[in-house]
């Protein structure tokens, strides 16, 4: 037996295990760095173009912009807010819609931080309308009646188990996160139908698969925020445990999750970038 051969062998076999191990702890550190040091102040534009024989062909090409999570407050401060805003004005979009909680769970509002969210909204420009529904956050008793000040002061109309019509082709329906799914007995299949819920999981009601909805819009898990690579999200949250990026189901109609603006919890992101979502809308021949 030649031992000078087997402890060559040996020394390559531990010099592969010392490589992948450094190698694994390389992306460890340098994933960590981004989700906490440069993800949780980028802001991505998802474009999307979208052609459909129930949108007329009158309006020509209709573009919306589609955002939610903001969470001010603890993580998002000014700077961030302020390159929101501006990425929205520069999109230059027909509707804007907001899905819910404006304010960090973690943030008590002040007169000053209310004053600042109504300037910043207020110079969100949609010469079509610009529409929110309301997340869990926004309902608590300390954020109430401030989210519902800044939101009437900027312009925004509130969709609570409500819809609008836009361009005589369009129906825009915001469910509250107690939904009252009737509303959308209304929908024509004639017309393209946007849903709009604060909660994904909302989406997944049994009453939904046979309405006519053309797109669906929701938010509220923040993309899990952080999410390992054959791990999964680090954490569930209530009204996104059935439907989230993780976990997905089959609908039969296009469901768009977002993950959000701000951050919560913890100011990092990992494979869940922040985002807003651009569309453009025009007739399918």
């Amino acid at each position: 037996m030649d031992t000078g051969d087997n402890m060559t062998t040996l020394q390559k076999r531990l010099l592969v295990v010392i490589s992948i191990l450094t190698a694994f702890m390389v992306f460890v550190a340098s994933s960590l760095f981004m989700a906490f040091m440069i993800n949780p102040d980028q802001l991505y534009v998802r474009y999307q173009s979208v052609e459909d024989t129930k949108i007329s062909q009158d309006i020509g090409v209709v573009s919306m912009v589609y955002f939610t999570d903001v969470q001010y407050g603890k993580f998002q401060d000014d700077a961030r807010m302020e390159k929101l805003i501006h990425t929205i004005q520069d999109l230059d979009p027909g509707i804007v819609i907001f899905g819910g909680d404006l304010y960090d769970d973690a943030y008590t509002p002040s007169e000053e931080s209310n004053q600042k969210l109504i300037q910043y909204f207020n110079q969100i420009e949609a010469p079509l309308g610009k529409f929110c529904v309301l997340g869990e956050k926004d309902q608590n008793e300390t954020k109430s009646q401030s989210v519902q000040s800044i939101l009437n002061n900027s312009g925004f109309e509130i969709l609570s188990n409500t819809s609008v019509r836009l361009l005589n082709c369009i129906r825009l329906t915001g469910l509250a996160t107690t939904p009252d799914y009737s509303i959308l007995s209304a929908n024509a299949a004639q017309e393209y139908n946007i849903v709009v819920s604060h909660y994904p999981d909302v989406l997944l009601d049994q009453s939904l698969q046979s309405t006519a909805i053309s797109l669906a819009l929701a938010g509220h898990a923040h993309g899990t925020q952080l999410t390992y690579p054959w791990i999964g999200a680090y954490r569930g949250v209530e009204g996104a445990t059935s439907l989230n990026r993780a976990q997905s189901v089959n609908l039969p109609f296009e469901t768009i999750l977002s993950a959000g603006v701000g951050c919560t919890k913890v100011d990092a992101r990992l494979n869940a970038d922040p985002e807003i979502h651009y569309f453009l809308f025009s007739h399918k021949n």
